[in-house]
């Protein structure tokens, strides 16, 4: 089990953020601090809950946030298009623990998971992309600079709230797109929206899909597709897949560069995502709905949410 998955008591929760116990327990009454019950009826709060609180309510943690290795912050986080230009750069010069520090500056001053992947993230690899474009950068730089942020992202999921039991989301990439980080963005902007996650991986054939969404039925399935193989192989299967999360009731969310306009056209899908912000709020808005599989079979072809101009990373 790790230490995200990891329980703690009152008491315990009292010490780590310097409270009282009296104090914790209040606050898990009053809701502020989820819990659950053990046989013999005795409070737990999860580790999860408890840096997702401290980190909003401005408490310094002992003893947990050593444990996961949270970095002294350095400096106040910067606009974003200055922080994505250093971003870039570091990955550029393979400087993790540099990227690493941008990353959590920004995080522990309240940025939301979504917000940093689009306006920092992505928008630092669109800095890398002109430089190579440029030839001012080379192939192997973007790949380590993936890599980096792929094990940056994997260390703010213990920072994250408990998921809901009740709702899972599955995706990955489809055969030939070996491309990680949009559905890794994605997963994390899911799991931060409480879900239970499961990113399958990259180039899946479709017919696995389809058989994951028969045996997960999950609430929702995202596809990430940064890469097309063959252009009309992909619409006829992609109906297959379409089929069997209508057949679960699965939301099925596509996004991509390779999902052009002419291409959504002839596609039927449950929402198309430009961005991780998008596909926050529409994964926010199914947790609230009284009735999301009805929501989800109302949605129907071409049918984008919130479109924007700029082409995003999902």
């Amino acid at each position: 089990m790790s230490l995200a998955d990891a329980f703690l008591s009152p008491r315990q929760v009292a010490d780590v953020i310097g409270v009282s116990e009296s104090s914790i327990k209040r606050w898990c009454d009053e809701g502020l601090l989820e819990t659950i019950r053990t046989a013999g009826g005795h409070r737990k709060i999860p580790t999860g809950e408890l840096l997702h609180f401290a980190r909003e309510q401005g408490y310094q943690i002992a003893g947990v946030e050593a444990a996961l290795r949270r970095p002294a912050s350095s400096h106040l986080p910067q606009p974003y298009g200055v922080m994505a230009d250093q971003l870039a750069e570091a990955l550029l010069l393979g400087q993790s623990l540099t990227a690493r520090q941008l990353i959590f500056d920004l995080f522990w001053a309240k940025h939301s998971v979504s917000v940093l992947c689009d306006n920092v993230i992505a928008a630092a690899f669109r800095v890398i992309g002109e430089r190579w474009s440029c030839r001012q950068a080379d192939e192997y730089q973007e790949r380590r600079g993936c890599e980096i942020i792929l094990r940056i992202l994997l260390e703010l999921y213990p920072y994250l709230q408990p998921v809901l039991a009740d709702r899972l989301a599955i995706g990955a990439t489809i055969t030939g797109d070996n491309y990680k980080l949009p559905s890794a963005m994605a997963e994390l902007t899911l799991r931060a929206a409480r879900y239970q996650t499961q990113n399958l991986g990259t180039s899946l054939p479709i017919r696995s899909l389809v058989r994951a969404v028969q045996d997960l039925h999950p609430q929702i399935f995202w596809l990430s597709v940064s890469h097309l193989v063959e252009y009309e192989t992909f619409i006829e299967e992609f109906a297959m897949l379409a089929a069997a999360c209508a057949e679960s009731g699965t939301v099925l969310i596509v996004g991509g560069r390779a999902l052009t306009a002419e291409l959504r056209s002839k596609l039927v899908y449950s929402a198309y995502c430009d961005t991780m912000q998008q596909l926050n709020a529409l994964a926010t808005s199914l947790i609230r709905s009284p009735d999301s599989t009805s929501r989800s079979e109302s949605l129907t072809r071409k049918q984008s949410f919130n479109p924007t101009k700029k082409r995003g990373p999902f």
